[in-house]
């Protein structure tokens, strides 16, 4: 638990703290270590070098690192799971990512009073689904923890673009592109925020629109033709490009092109047939600074492009706060806990 902030004792230090083979010489408390971006000392407040006494030991907190700067370089929610890019999960689970600075004490089963920082100084990629799906959760911790996302200079969280929607079958309207995931959900009341210069929290962005099929009647012919996929979603990972629509003859329309990192995926062309009969283009799918785009209309009407994703999300009856914003937050959420929408998965 936190030492107290009158009277301590040695008792108090060791239980915070740990211990050096059962004594608490107050110079073992005398530590600093670097922790991806972060140069740490036992507590914060607490000397790492110099002279130290009782008085720097009051009202202090034990620093523990939750580990997401030194992983795989494509680590990803899609491909390495939700349990992995859940906080809390990780301490629990994966103690090699878990660091407990000074090292003289085991990882506490129970984190009330401590204050644990979880720490991204790499890229980090999302799934796709809808809006509530976080490419990194906090998890729930106990009550008390003091908890603290901290995104490093080269520390991103990036959310899943949406899937382009299907193009318009034969005689049918164009599909709604998929909305686009979110980057960061808090789970956890009272969590603060570092975003240091040059971190990037951002949204996944919405899929296009698949465009409507088209119809042509004269002299007996009964012309038909698809309307083009839509274009996946700028995200990590990006979305799908949506299939075109099919009909007979060959007036399919054309598959629209996956999104990424960097762009939205464009929309595929519409199809045709015999010259009479046309389908409409699917829409591009939406990226930073630009929406999805709907699906164009023929005779039959395209999807509508999928909305974006959030920033920061957070749970029911949870609120965060900014310690510090150098870096760049896009997406529903960068302006505060006030805007962040509800609803973490």
């Amino acid at each position: 638990m936190t030492t107290p902030s009158g009277q301590i004792s040695a008792q108090d230090i060791k239980n915070e703290f740990g211990e050096v083979n059962g004594t608490v010489p107050l110079g073992s408390y005398r530590i600093q270590e670097q922790r991806g971006e972060l140069d740490l000392n036992i507590g914060d407040g607490i000397p790492g070098s110099g002279t130290i006494s009782y008085d720097n030991m009051r009202n202090k907190r034990l620093n523990i690192v939750v580990d997401y700067y030194a992983d795989n370089a494509n680590l990803n929610r899609a491909a390495n799971g939700a349990d992995t890019m859940n906080a809390k999960n990780r301490y629990v689970n994966q103690n090699e990512r878990v660091h407990v600075i000074g090292g003289l004490k085991s990882k506490p089963s129970n984190t009330s009073a401590h204050r644990v920082r979880i720490h991204v100084h790499q890229t980090l990629g999302g799934a796709k689904g809808n809006q509530n799906i976080c490419a990194l959760r906090t998890g729930s911790w106990n009550s008390g923890t003091s908890l603290i996302v901290d995104v490093g200079s080269n520390g991103k969280i990036y959310g899943g673009g949406g899937d382009g929607g299907e193009g318009g079958n034969e005689l049918d309207a164009g599909n709604a592109g998929e909305d686009g995931a979110s980057a960061l959900g808090i789970d956890y009341n009272g969590t603060v925020i570092n975003v240091a210069s040059g971190g990037l929290i951002r949204c996944g962005f919405g899929g296009g629109g698949g465009g409507g099929s088209g119809r042509q009647q004269d002299k007996g012919e009964d012309r038909r033709a698809g309307g083009g996929g839509g274009g996946g979603g700028q995200g990590y990972p990006g979305g799908s490009g949506g299939h075109g629509g099919t009909a007979g003859g060959g007036g399919g329309g054309s598959n629209g092109t996956a999104g990424d990192l960097s762009e939205a995926g464009e929309g595929g062309n519409r199809g045709s047939r015999a010259g009479q009969a046309f389908g409409a283009n699917g829409g591009e799918g939406g990226g930073q600074g630009e929406a999805a785009n709907s699906g164009g209309n023929s005779q039959y009407s395209g999807g509508s492009g999928g909305a974006q994703g959030s920033a920061i999300r957070k749970g029911s009856g949870v609120n965060w706060s900014y310690g510090t914003k150098n870096g760049s937050v896009i997406g529903a959420g960068a302006n505060g806990s006030g805007e962040s929408p509800t609803g973490v998965s």
